[in-house]
């Protein structure tokens, strides 16, 4: 922008303060203008007034006097009755008002507690369907640990039993052969030993001091006990020990 535009501008500018300076002068003159003729205009009203009261006065006396004051009686009762009306009427709105905001309290706190018993309901619905389902979960883990233990103690016993049979075919030779080893010792040991008398023959004699007849060692010998099967032996034992 050149200098010329910039001085033409602010040409302009200060025109235009002016022009609104101006108008605002006017309007404040304008303005108190009217204020001095509505005073003047209200001054008269008064003078008028007054001139109307000392005529109204000289015309009427005493008889208008009681009239007038008779008529501001009547204008007072009836603006009486019209503000005990308007009371009343107030009165009636606010007790209205009050009846249906007490209704609508009501009608909310029935829905509430019809509200809160649903949701009460409906929790413990769902409390008691979880716990029907956590109750499911624990019975079918109970059943599933109940199971596998069957199933491992099942398996225990198969083994052992399998154990067992393979101890007993592994053992069943060895224990023939110490039992007829036994059973051999046993026979030759019989062969070797000397016939023995029973205890209660020795005690006899010791007793009585009498001497056994001939036939009684084969009595005593029919009344030995028979002697007892061999032992089996442990087949956990080493092969060695035969």
């Amino acid at each position: 922008m050149s200098r010329a535009q910039r001085k033409a501008r602010r040409q302009e500018e200060q025109e235009a303060k002016q022009r609104q300076k101006e108008e605002e002068q006017r309007l404040r003159e304008e303005e108190k203008a009217r204020a001095l003729a509505e005073r003047a205009a209200a001054k008269e009203r008064e003078a008028a007034e007054r001139a109307e009261r000392k005529a109204a006065k000289k015309r009427g006396g005493r008889r208008a006097r009681r009239e007038e004051k008779k008529a501001r009686r009547v204008e007072e009762r009836l603006a009486k009755e019209r503000q005990k009306d308007e009371e009343r009427r107030l009165r009636e709105e606010e007790k209205a008002r009050e009846v249906a905001e007490r209704a609508e309290r009501k009608a909310a706190k029935r829905r509430d507690g019809r509200r809160a018993r649903r949701e009460e309901r409906k929790a413990l619905r769902v409390e008691e369907r979880l716990a029907k389902e956590r109750q499911k979960d624990e019975e079918r883990l109970r059943r599933e640990e109940q199971k596998d233990r069957e199933l491992a103690e099942r398996a225990a016993a198969k083994e052992r039993e399998a154990a067992e049979r393979a101890e007993r075919k592994a053992a069943r030779p060895v224990r023939r052969r110490r039992a007829r080893k036994s059973e051999r010792a046993e026979n030759e040991r019989r062969q070797k030993e000397p016939e023995r008398l029973d205890h209660d023959v020795v005690a006899r004699i010791r007793q009585y001091g009498a001497t056994a007849s001939p036939t009684e060692p084969d009595q005593l010998r029919d009344a030995e006990p028979a002697p007892q099967p061999p032992l089996t032996t442990d087949p956990n034992e080493p092969r060695d020990a035969e």
